[in-house]
């Protein structure tokens, strides 16, 4: 009889409770998501809680429904008393499951630590303590299960024992709420405080691009493929153009659901299943991230901070091979340690990640970290940046880097970023997706500091100025080095310049830097050359007087010019060369072909005569102008092709035209 009168209150009591969130459900839901997690030892009678709340047994496979553990993430929802509609994601106690728990505890609002009142706080509830905290978990509740099974002043010992473990964590002072699963006692009492809780719980912003770990992947008949998870950020609409990274595979949303409704629309903090196109079940795995196109990238490298447990067994090495885990993935790798050889417990390090297969994140995304065997929980932190270059250790640059990316405003971490970069050119885009910005957010912080004089947008991207003042100086000195060797010229080849200062530096670039130098002041440029801007070339006594005796054997053997070499020979001076150069560049010898020269008067007055002569006849001949000239073929057919490149003369057949 005893036995029938429990079942009979464990009934009315279940009723209860399942009417009450009827009644939430049909009148008073809200557009209003949060995502709950589960957490503690195993066989604390996590997901007997759970389907005592919701009905839902979230322990999907037979293995687990037999061995009576769980081993696979479990998903719920109810809605509660305000309306709030909350999924509820039931994570593995058991340590060998870990990292499905880890996959799990990604993305979540709110924590229910589950604490079985016949066992108390045990190693694994510890764990899970530790992997919320660094995960930066700010707040939850305690479900003291299997009251059922103890007395009250048994109850008393294991809330009090409760309350000093978790001192100092941010469960410190959650309420802790006795309660049976099997009687239903603490039932109504638990929903009451749950509310009150994801009440409290900031609303995520829609805004900025959409992200979803993929946490569960299977197909529907007539569907296709499903991915499900928790989203991040941002929001989606039915025919949403998606990514799949870091497979790199471009998709669409085909249709969504939210606890098992159809909805058109998903945002931040959304339990959502997205029926995707185009892409088969196999091509899908636990860590994938659905995202917004262009947004992430496959990366190898991450950089990061990385704080090492108080409670971990035993220090952490450089080049320890790890398992690393963020949002739903785990991947292998090793740990580049950069400012120290050892890192101790309870101690934080910027850190470089090394690792065997790809993942997509953002900067900001938190991680847990594991020794590769046996799969301790060492630590986690914060990933700073996702996509770094490879670092040299104990390099003042990269921890200033590292500094910058930790403390500083993102003005700071953008200007970072464009410093990272030297002389090649940053876009908007790149900067949005390395410091998990919005595009639009990216672009005003760029412009910000293109105001203040941080960075300068040079077509496509910007540099840093910092990058652009040391290629200015390098450069400086280059031509200062070069007119003390060569002082008679008047300055380098822009491409000598650039194969001396920034060989890596696109031609793009390199001509916009020039300009900006020039208009500085700073330098000098015409067509071919560069030269510093104080630099002219000055003759001495005896260069200038080589130089009258150049000139004069071009002004009087007129269009029967002396090649360089018999100049040269003629002109008894050691500088003789270098003058002839100098007169070159500076345009009063006018190199007409290979081997010819003549003096810039004869040039203007020949270009003069013909000019006269096309505008009175229309067309000339080679012949025509040979006898114009009163010179020869050798040197009249090589100047009509000058005047052919200068655009003054076109040739039609064997007769030329105004250009």
């Amino acid at each position: 009889m005893g036995g029938i009168f429990k079942r009979l209150v464990r009934f009315a009591l279940r009723w209860r409770l399942y009417v009450g969130q009827l009644c939430y459900t049909f009148t008073a839901m809200s557009d209003r998501y949060l995502v709950v997690g589960t957490a503690g030892h195993v066989d604390h009678g996590k997901t007997a809680l759970i389907k005592a709340l919701t009905g839902i047994n979230t322990d999907r496979l037979r293995e687990e429904q037999e061995r009576g553990m769980s081993i696979e993430l479990g998903f719920a929802h109810l809605t509660l008393p305000s309306g709030i509609q909350v999924g509820i994601v039931d994570v593995p106690g058991h340590e060998r499951f870990l990292k499905n728990m880890l996959a799990g505890a990604s993305g979540m609002d709110l924590v229910m630590m589950v604490v079985a009142a016949d066992e108390g706080v045990m190693p694994q509830t510890i764990e899970h303590l530790d992997i919320l905290r660094l995960l930066q978990v700010k707040d939850g509740l305690v479900a003291l299960t299997k009251i059922d099974l103890v007395d009250q002043d048994w109850l008393d010992v294991v809330q009090e024992d409760i309350r000093q473990q978790f001192s100092g964590s941010f469960l410190a002072n959650a309420p802790i709420v006795p309660v049976s699963s099997v009687t239903g006692e603490g039932l109504g009492n638990l929903v009451a405080v749950l509310d009150e809780k994801v009440k409290a719980v900031p609303t995520r912003s829609p805004e900025g691009p959409f992200r979803m770990p993929v946490d569960r992947i299977f197909s529907m008949p007539g569907f296709g493929t499903v991915v499900a998870g928790t989203v991040w950020s941002g929001t989606v609409s039915v025919g949403d153009a998606l990514e799949l990274q870091p497979a790199g595979l471009s998709t669409r949303a085909r249709g969504l659901q939210v606890h098992g409704r159809k909805v058109e629309r998903a945002s931040a903090g959304t339990r959502l299943a997205v029926n995707i196109a185009g892409v088969e079940v196999s091509q899908v795995s636990r860590g994938s991230v659905l995202v917004q196109p262009g947004w992430l990238k496959p990366t190898y490298l991450l950089d990061a901070e990385l704080l090492l447990l108080e409670r971990a067994s035993h220090s952490l090495k450089h080049r320890t091979r790890i398992r690393l885990h963020t949002g739903t993935a785990e991947v292998i790798g090793r740990v580049a340690i950069l400012d120290r050889d050892e890192l101790l417990p309870g101690d934080s390090a910027p850190v470089q990640f090394q690792l065997e297969s790809p993942v997509a994140v953002a900067r900001g995304d938190l991680y847990i970290l594991r020794l590769y065997s046996p799969m301790e929980t060492l630590g986690g932190g914060t990933i700073l940046d996702p996509y770094p270059k490879r670092h040299r250790r104990h390099d003042e640059r990269v921890l200033q880097k590292f500094r910058a990316l930790k403390g500083g405003s993102l003005e700071v971490q953008a200007a970072q970023v464009l410093a990272e970069q030297g002389l090649v050119p940053t876009s908007a885009e790149d900067v949005a997706s390395r410091l998990a910005l919005d595009l639009a957010q990216a672009r005003r912080i760029l412009a910000d500091l293109e105001a203040v004089g941080l960075a300068f947008n040079v077509g496509g991207g910007y540099l840093h100025s910092s990058a652009v003042e040391e290629a200015a100086k390098t450069a400086e000195q280059v031509l200062k080095k070069y007119h003390q060797a060569n002082p008679l010229r008047l300055g380098m080849g822009r491409e000598e310049l650039k194969s001396r200062v920034a060989p890596k530096c696109s031609s793009k670039v390199w001509a916009a830097l020039l300009e900006l130098w020039a208009s500085q002041g700073r330098i000098k440029v015409d067509e071919s050359t560069v030269s510093d801007a104080s630099h002219s070339v000055i003759f001495s006594p005896e260069q200038e007087r080589t130089a009258q005796v150049i000139l004069e054997l071009y002004l009087r053997s007129g269009y029967s010019p002396p090649s360089r070499e018999e100049v040269l020979k003629a002109v008894e001076s050691r500088d003789a060369s270098d003058v002839f150069d100098a007169l070159v560049e500076q345009g009063i010898l006018v190199k007409i072909a290979e081997g010819l020269y003549l003096h810039k008067d004869s040039v203007s007055a020949a270009e003069e005569r013909l000019r006269l002569i096309l505008e009175a006849q229309g067309t000339i001949t080679v012949a025509q102008f040979r006898d114009v000239l009163e010179s020869s073929r050798k040197v009249v057919v090589p100047l009509l092709e000058y005047f052919d490149s200068r655009g003054v003369t076109r040739r039609v057949g064997d007769v030329r035209v105004k250009g």
